[in-house]
């Protein structure tokens, strides 16, 4: 099968030296199988069929391409279009200075060179195209993570793995040659985390493991560079649960514990220090997890700690924000939770179980009643009374 991703390379005629000095440094990954050979020096007559066939759309921006009504802003528009489907990944390159990038439609986007220099420097053209075809190798990298996470919501891990696998070949290379590139180092966190989620999904747990604990070491590193940087603290948090969801599915629970409490203490501090929902909704979900492992390794005081603990965090963001069902659900799932352990205690204990599950119960139908009852939920209203007339309502 033919993996290489295919370039379309859009350029005003004032920046066609630019562009055939970047095609012939290409002409290596073309080579290389990396690429296909429809890069060219010159635009393609046929622009608007192999633009939607395009999977990396790599535009040189100048004054001149991206003046409006231009045919590379007409195209800058389709490609980002395309990549709002998830058809196509953009990649921007700084071909001259001038350009209106920064209010226009690139105002959120990253140009290559990411100094802000442009490729018409001459004196320092070397290292200025090593840039920007680092930025189009980044977005094949990006490219083929896009690919495997459409085969792998198509349940086709294999397939994916091996796209996630090219991908993180090249995002690899990528941070050999810039060790201490910031971008290139993320880009192969990306890429070891989503690798790893395929072979989990296709069954090969050691594999996944592996792959986490190698995406754990970006990871860390690059918090540990950035310690205000939310998104790494998140990416940081959520590399320790995937570790931890392994080990506990492997058998390895105190191992599976640790790396949830390793996520635990990320996730308390930026419940802390950011507040928002997803923030909350994680750290309880976490006490969630520790509470089930506890409860596997015959702590039942443990889990209950853990499964209040996490109660009283959803109960919280449940009354801030009652017309939201996921979060409502989180509620009397947490209910539920504490319930079956206390179910299993002492008599006061029992009792406290039959008022929570009421709780719960209370909260589904209130959610089944507004039409707002997702289907996930729809399975724990018949467990949480089944339990009530176990406990003898």
């Amino acid at each position: 099968m033919h993996h290489a991703v295919e370039l379309f390379v859009s350029s005003a005629p004032g920046d066609q030296v630019i562009r055939e000095e970047l095609c012939a440094r290409l002409a290596a990954f073309v080579e290389a199988g990396i690429v296909r050979e429809s890069v060219q020096a010159a635009p393609p007559q046929d622009t608007r069929s192999r633009l939607r066939t395009a999977d990396v759309i790599v535009v040189l921006a100048s004054p001149e391409a991206l003046a409006s009504g231009s045919a590379v802003e007409t195209t800058l528009r389709e490609g980002l279009a395309m990549e709002r489907d998830k058809r196509a990944v953009v990649i921007p390159l700084r071909a001259r200075a001038g350009a209106p990038e920064q209010a226009g439609l690139l105002s959120d986007r990253t140009l290559y060179p990411r100094d802000g220099r442009s490729l018409d420097d001459a004196e320092h053209q070397e290292e200025l195209f090593r840039e920007a075809i680092a930025g189009v190798l980044t977005g094949v990298t990006l490219c083929h993570v896009m690919v495997g996470d459409y085969l792998l919501e198509d349940e086709r891990e294999a397939a994916a793995a091996a796209a996630f696998q090219r991908g993180m070949t090249l995002a690899e290379r990528l941070a050999e040659g810039a060790p201490d590139d910031q971008d290139h180092r993320s880009l192969v966190a990306l890429t070891r985390d989503r690798y790893a989620d395929a072979l989990l999904a296709a069954g090969d747990g050691p594999g996944a493991l592996a792959a986490y604990r190698e995406a754990l070491v970006v990871r860390d590193r690059l918090a540990r560079d950035a310690p205000d940087d939310v998104y790494r603290r998140r990416a940081l948090a959520r590399c320790h649960e995937s570790i931890g969801e392994v080990l506990r599915a492997m058998g390895e629970k105190p191992e599976a514990l640790a790396a949830y409490r390793a996520c635990l203490v990320l996730r308390e501090d930026l419940a802390e220090s950011t507040y928002d929902d997803e923030a909350r909704r994680d750290l309880y979900g976490t006490y969630g997890r520790i509470g089930h492992v506890l409860r596997a390794m015959a702590d039942p005081r443990g889990a209950l700690e853990a499964f209040r603990t996490g109660l009283a965090l959803a109960a919280r963001l449940a009354s801030e924000q009652p017309d939201v069902p996921e979060i409502q659900g989180d509620h009397a799932l947490f209910c539920f939770r504490a319930a079956t352990v206390l179910a299993e205690g002492t008599s006061s204990e029992r009792l406290e179980a039959r008022s929570l599950l009421r709780r719960a119960l209370a909260i589904y139908r209130v959610l089944e009643e507004r039409g707002m009852l997702t289907e996930p939920q729809a399975i724990w209203p018949p467990a949480v009374e089944a339990l009530l007339v176990t406990l003898g309502t």
